[in-house]
């Protein structure tokens, strides 16, 4: 298990600490060699003797080359002092191998492996190795023994085609020469070429009525399907899932990474209000929502208040709903009281005496942010959430106002739902519910909103508006008042749940489950056993039997192969007293975008050379743009790599101090860079250092440009190629 990491106080609070785990070996261990941690021991307690000297000793790790040793410190009357030294982790005879992290399908790749005799003498040597099914190794290099001589070292390059279309390949390679041996084993990703497309689908299951989907998959790929059928007989399943979706879409700021933490929170909660013990999920839970903790506190200000990248100004409206978070937290987690109150304290020296909040003319996200309306009442919903409303008369009258005025059915979802939270038995709430739901719709969603707090827009914008009438509605229904409406709701948002088990965006998905856990408490409908069975194209493809009271969402997950391009039709099946949500996730490459007629953001990607040498730097050239007259909200470009080049990390921190981007993220072969806004058809360039690595002919994955809050309308760009020569 990894270890817990610690804290450390810095000027502005308090930050975690990395942690490095050490591997335990054994004396005998003797290969293969698969540890390669960059940083092999850490010690920031080490005392010396009285002369000043101190012994440490580790072990490490299985690269061969050389390391520094760094130390420093104070002696007793507080002088300081520090040194470094380097050495070197050889062995008698060696091999090493540059492999790519992830390739695509259809790459060729020329693997360098170098030999390497440390000894004195002249070596005869045997090297074997094992590509597996994933590479095609199209001539051998080696046709017998390999001659080494003293202190000589060999690169020999392996001609590799990348056959499989996806998954993971395991590589193994052995050099051995007279009782010595050195051994690698490392893996690598295949994803498939072609644009990446998506297609869910999504309701609540009943006995007796047949859910049943039909799905066009025009276009799909040989051998790219991929499919899942998801079943939540509990919210614990669906916070669990949710959170899944969340963490596999990028998450570099606070809003993100709080709503990525928030169902760890919601876990714990509904297990404890429910009385349900399952001491293995409270402690997984609880070990995930420490992480989390820390990662958020991070994003604390230097002047205070929370920020999208933890910079200075802080920015109200997030702060106010990290206060809502942590107040949930403090429920079921060792929440650091100082700096919560250290946060209200903040967000109360915001209000401007007039009923509303001031928003920092500095503010980076001037550019599309919402309106002082809406941030005014999203501050006021999260402090009452938080139930720190007290003494804000003020504050209170003014959201009194606007729900009695206002037909916007986000902002009077706020309104009210501020105004039954803060007083419950007050007849403004019952009123305002009244006008709440006179703008339902048919279908029981909720549309009409001009926007929300995170300038959603799309299928997010109706599903965080309905969730929050969801909301004020349950709070006005003591007595079942509004049960229809509210029934009408949750169908509703349980038709719109993403294939993985989200809603939209990060926002999105956290309203949607807190209606719907609040719903399953309101409800309280007894939990019942039963079986359900995925019919897929006419032929039943699996049976699950559930006991009452499971908490495990049910999975249904080898079934693509039954799916064809075209259309296909997706049933489920329940027998039982229960009715279940579900969720349908289809994903296939096609060889032609899906990019949306209604973005807002055109993009393309450009090597400036399509061939270049190992060792050689090659620009990778981003352009963004804003195709509208008016300020858009948080913009993402995550832009492919190919497989044998590698970006520069310290590169990305340089065009981030630089204000050419407001953060990045990276994955294996993708970089991600984000806006918090642009301005009315603005125009970005960034240039992306990348380094060729491996040779061969790669192709990178597609890249994307899209508002992080409409994310179904994205823009695609095709993959750049280049070639790299030994």
């Amino acid at each position: 298990p990894q270890a817990e990491a610690p804290m450390v106080q810095q000027a502005n609070g308090w930050a975690p600490v990395r942690v490095f785990p050490i591997p335990q070996y054994t004396g005998a261990y003797d290969g293969p060699r698969s540890d390669f941690r960059e940083t092999v021991y850490w010690n920031p307690a080490v005392e010396t003797n009285a002369n000043g000297e101190a012994e440490v000793t580790f072990v490490a790790s299985d690269a061969v080359t050389s390391f520094r040793a760094t130390a420093e410190g104070f002696s007793a009357a507080g002088a300081a002092g520090a040194g470094t030294m380097t050495f070197q982790s050889k062995l008698p005879m060696t091999l090493d191998a540059r492999l790519p992290v992830e390739v695509t399908s259809g790459d060729t790749v020329r693997l360098p492996i170098t030999l390497a005799n440390e000894t004195s003498e002249p070596i005869d040597a045997t090297l074997s190795t094992q590509f597996g099914a994933a590479f095609k190794l199209t001539s051998n290099p080696v046709t017998g023994t390999i001659k080494l001589k003293a202190k000589e070292k060999q690169t020999l390059f392996f001609p590799l085609e990348v056959v499989a279309t996806d998954g993971n390949a395991d590589i193994e390679i052995k050099l051995t020469a007279r009782g010595l041996h050195d051994e690698i084993k490392k893996r690598i990703r295949v994803v498939p070429r072609g644009f990446p497309i998506e297609v869910a689908a999504s309701g609540t299951a009943k006995a007796g009525q047949a859910a049943r989907h039909t799905l066009d998959l025009a276009g799909a790929m040989p051998g790219t399907i991929k499919a899942s059928v998801t079943m939540y007989p509990s919210p614990v399943a669906a916070m669990t899932k949710g959170m899944d979706a969340m963490i596999a879409e990028p998450g570099g700021c606070f809003e993100q990474a709080s709503s990525t933490n928030y169902p760890n929170i919601m876990i714990l909660g509904y297990l404890n209000s429910t009385d349900a013990a399952d001491p293995a999920l409270v402690a997984k839970t609880q070990g995930v929502l420490t992480k989390g903790y820390k990662l958020l506190t991070g994003y604390e200000t230097t002047q205070k208040g929370y920020e999208w990248f933890g910079q200075t100004p802080g920015h109200e409206a997030l702060t106010a709903y990290g206060l809502m978070q942590f107040a949930d937290m403090a429920k079921v987690f060792d929440v650091d009281k100082t700096m919560v109150e250290r946060t209200a304290a903040w967000l109360m020296s915001r209000r401007d005496s007039q009923g509303g909040f001031q928003r920092s003319a500095q503010a980076l996200d001037s550019f599309g942010r919402a309106s002082p309306a809406t941030t005014n009442a999203y501050i006021m919903w999260a402090l009452a959430e938080a139930k720190r409303t007290n003494g804000m008369t003020k504050e209170l009258a003014m959201q009194t106002t606007l729900g009695g005025e206002t037909r916007d059915p986000y902002l009077l979802a706020l309104a009210t739902n501020t105004t039954l939270a803060a007083a419950p038995k007050a007849t403004d709430g019952a009123a305002m519910a009244k006008r709440l739901v006179g703008l339902q719709a048919k279908d029981g969603s909720f549309t009409g909103a001009k926007e929300t707090i995170t300038m959603s827009g799309g299928d997010s914008l109706t599903i965080e508006t309905t969730a929050l009438a969801v909301l004020a509605l349950l709070k006005a229904s003591p007595n079942s008042e509004y049960e229809a409406q509210i029934r009408a709701g949750v169908d509703w948002l349980n038709s719109k749940r993403g294939g993985y088990g989200s809603w939209g965006n990060t926002q999105a998905t956290i309203l949607g489950l807190k209606a719907l856990t609040a719903y399953t408490e309101h409800a309280r409908q007894m939990a019942s056993p039963g079986t359900a069975t995925l019919i897929v194209n006419g032929k039943e493809a699996g049976t699950i039997k559930f006991d009452k009271g499971r908490r495990d969402a049910l999975v249904w997950d080898d079934f693509a192969t039954k799916l064809q391009p075209g259309k296909n039709t997706i049933e489920v099946r329940l027998d039982s007293k229960a009715a279940l949500p579900y969720s349908v996730a289809v994903s296939y490459r096609s060889p032609t975008p899906a990019s949306s007629p209604r973005s807002k953001i055109t993009m393309t990607t450009q090597l400036l050379a399509t061939k270049a040498k190992m060792g050689e730097g090659v620009t990778l050239r981003t352009h963004i743009e804003n195709t509208t007259n008016a300020g858009i909200p948080m913009t993402l470009a995550r832009v492919g790599i190919p497989g044998g080049m590698v970006f520069q990390t310290w590169q990305l921190k340089e065009l981030r101090d630089k204000g050419l981007i407001d953060f990045y993220e990276t994955r294996p072969r993708e970089v991600i860079l984000y806006w918090r806004a642009l301005p009315p058809s603005a125009k970005k360039d960034v240039d992306i250092n990348l380094l060729a690595a491996v040779p061969g002919t790669y192709e990178a994955p597609a890249s994307s440009s899209y508002l992080y809050y409409t994310a179904e309308d994205k823009t695609w760009t095709k993959p750049v190629s280049i070639t790299i020569e030994k």
